[in-house]
């Protein structure tokens, strides 16, 4: 794939990721009728992360999820870090991950997305800081699951993100 065509998908993962973060800021009030929503933008830099490694460079993962820590008010750098460290380990885990059926890649994204949410409330808990309410997180955990598969879905038929065919290269020079 040309350098240019990485470039692209970088950027439309950045502008996602962007549209995201501006429609969390609009005063609409809870979605979903007073239940907390998904983590849309984890589910993305996840689906992303799985299919082409290459389209997601650490810088992208720590901006984004930087800048929606600042203007979301959340703790600063807590997220992205806990974000940063399952990027890439999600990253590492690529090659393993290469023959999964979807429902074997969901088993596989589980437990990752749950270590997330339990560090988050376990770090907070350790700094004395107020955790989110726990009623609540274990909904928003089970939004953001249950949401992963039609983003998933969303990244392979609209955005035409696809895992590499055996044989093919990748841009970092990776084969799979």
């Amino acid at each position: 794939m040309a350098p240019y065509a990485v470039w692209k998908q970088r950027a439309l993962l950045a502008g996602l990721l962007s549209l995201i973060i501006f429609t969390s800021l609009l005063p609409l009030g809870p979605m979903f009728g007073g239940i907390p929503g998904p983590d849309l933008a984890m589910c993305l830099l996840f689906a992303f992360v799985l299919r082409r490694p290459d389209y997601v460079p650490l810088g992208l993962v720590l901006v984004m999820v930087f800048a929606a820590d600042a203007l979301l008010m959340r703790p600063l750098g807590l997220w992205t870090l806990i974000m940063l460290v399952a990027t890439e380990f999600l990253r590492r885990s690529v090659v393993q991950t290469e023959a999964l059926t979807p429902a074997e890649e969901f088993g596989q994204i589980l437990p990752v997305m749950l270590a997330c949410f339990i560090a988050e409330r376990l770090i907070l808990l350790a700094l004395l800081a107020e955790p989110p309410v726990f009623f609540s997180q274990v909904i928003h955990v089970g939004m953001t699951l249950v949401f992963y598969p039609i983003i998933v879905l969303f990244t392979h038929s609209v955005l035409g993100v696809r895992r590499l065919q055996p044989g093919e290269v990748d841009t970092l020079g990776g084969r799979a």
